[in-house]
């Protein structure tokens, strides 16, 4: 067994015990300041992280909103275009069977020989009947002739008595034009 004596005054045993009161207290205000600081430490960083996040989305927020006005106006876009391809596409099946009975006129100026007058011009469903002078009959054979060389017409019709006259021949004539020489080229 240990005995324990107690040699020291009782003054010096209460400044003892009041030192070690005092650093106890120091340790723990240490310990609590330390906590605060710990505490604070992880608030802090906390606030960062947190703070770094809100802008990141914001961010992220705003590029997405960005992206999908992009988006729409591409869709929008997109969409006018169909529009349009559709119409012209229309346009197009419209235009393609179109006959356009005006290009008859380059094939006669390019198929009437010099001497002849053409004074009428008339169809009908796809036959053209051309009424006219030839200033002889040479000059009519000459069309006739053309006319039924040329790829464009068929079946051309020439009365006989156009044939009788050898100069000023009025005439007749009734000939098909075919349909792909009708279709006007763009």
């Amino acid at each position: 067994m240990k005995t324990l004596l107690n040699l020291l005054p009782e003054e010096n045993k209460k400044d003892i015990e009041r030192k070690t009161r005092f650093h106890f207290f120091l340790w723990q205000l240490f310990l609590i300041f330390m906590l605060e600081v710990l505490y604070v430490s992880i608030l802090v960083s906390s606030y960062i992280i947190l703070d770094f996040q809100l802008k990141n989305l914001t961010m992220s927020k705003k590029i997405e909103n960005v992206e999908n006005a992009k988006q729409s106006t591409l869709d929008t876009y997109q969409k006018k275009f169909k529009e349009t391809n559709t119409t012209v596409g229309i346009i197009k099946k419209i235009s393609d069977n179109h006959f356009s009975f005006s290009q008859i006129f380059p094939l006669l100026d390019s198929l009437i020989p010099e001497g002849i007058v053409i004074d009428q011009i008339s169809t009908k469903n796809y036959t053209v009947s051309l009424k006219g002078k030839a200033n002889t009959r040479e000059h009519f054979l000459m069309l006739d002739a053309k006319l039924k060389e040329s790829a464009c017409t068929e079946n051309v019709n020439i009365p006989l008595s156009s044939l009788f006259s050898q100069e000023n021949i009025e005439f007749q004539i009734d000939f098909e034009i075919k349909k792909e020489c009708l279709k006007k080229t763009l």
